[in-house]
């Protein structure tokens, strides 16, 4: 498989946190700043010890997916979302694969680690959320997840990127918003819960938080040295230039917007968004239109593979 071949993922950098944090932002109070602070707070929480043994090897720098099915033996939950995925319609095997190691060799390393990094980031503070932030969580995963499926069509049909990297940024472009509500804030969490509140511009996070998800993804995407492509999705997407994986990101937010309307929104104004947002990657409006219902199935069943409740 193409897509992040080069998804390398060294060790954490081994600098003090403040020459850091003085390295990424000329105040402690700037938004880079405050993202760096709660990406280093949040993972010195340790996951759980499968998921620990995981993320210590994609930090060494080992994502052989070999070696990774072995450690991703020790988490069932893992192993059986590797094993859907691999049954499902978007690898169409010829016959059932029942085998975690045909499974991982089908997924291969790129696959894999996008799996196993959604896993860790996701999953992380999940057992002490509170009912309502893990609601909020499964939103957002859930509307990832539909981001990825969205991202490989349009990639697929532009070739701004290929469909293996842009399922990549449609997974993790929002991921700063995990970190963000983990911060345990119930302010933020409505914020996420609010019929406006994903959507809107940063400046209600950088109220609520003193910093963006955008911030937060840069940092994130810095600690753990993700390719550049993926770097500038994570940082950009609110305002990128046309046709490039930012804006198929971008695209993706408002398209899935528009298929999982909620109470609230403005229909109108929303598709006045997905046709900019369109035009922005390059695709005409009758072409997306003939390929949602296949992104609407294969969206819904990437749900389950996520264990995400439509």
């Amino acid at each position: 498989m193409n897509g992040l071949t080069g998804l390398q993922l060294p060790a954490a950098p081994t600098a003090p946190l403040g020459a850091t944090l003085a390295a990424a932002a000329p105040g402690a109070s700037s938004p880079a700043a405050v993202a760096l602070r709660v990406i280093r707070r949040t993972e010195s929480i340790d996951p759980s010890p499968s998921l620990l043994r995981l993320e210590q090897a994609l930090r060494r720098g080992d994502s052989n997916a070999l070696r990774l099915g072995r450690l991703i033996e020790g988490s069932p939950a893992l192993a059986a979302r590797v094993l859907r995925l691999a049954n499902s319609a978007y690898y169409a095997p010829r016959v059932p694969i029942v085998g975690l190691n045909r499974a991982v060799i089908l997924l291969g390393d790129t696959m894999l680690r996008q799996l196993v990094l959604a896993t860790l980031i996701t999953g992380r503070q999940a057992s002490s959320r509170t009912p309502r932030q893990s609601l909020a969580a499964a939103r957002l995963l859930g509307d990832a997840v539909r981001s990825a499926a969205v991202c490989r069509a349009l990639a697929d049909i532009t070739r701004i990127a290929s469909p293996d990297e842009a399922f990549a940024a449609g997974l993790l472009h929002d991921l700063g918003r995990i970190y963000l509500l983990d911060e345990r804030d119930d302010e933020y969490t409505e914020y996420v819960m609010g019929s406006a509140g994903l959507l809107d511009s940063l400046d209600e996070e950088l109220r609520l938080r003193g910093t963006t998800h955008t911030e937060v993804g840069r940092a994130f995407a810095e600690e753990w040295h993700l390719p550049e492509a993926i770097r500038e999705v994570l940082a950009g997407h609110h305002d990128p230039q046309p046709r490039t994986l930012a804006a198929v990101a971008a695209a993706s937010d408002w398209i899935v917007r528009e298929l999982n309307a909620r109470s609230g929104d403005d229909p109108e104004q929303i598709a006045a968004h997905v046709a900019t947002a369109l035009e922005a990657v390059g695709v005409s409006a009758e072409r997306w239109a003939r390929r949602v219902p296949e992104v609407v199935e294969e969206y819904a069943e990437l749900l389950s593979v996520f264990d995400v409740v439509s």
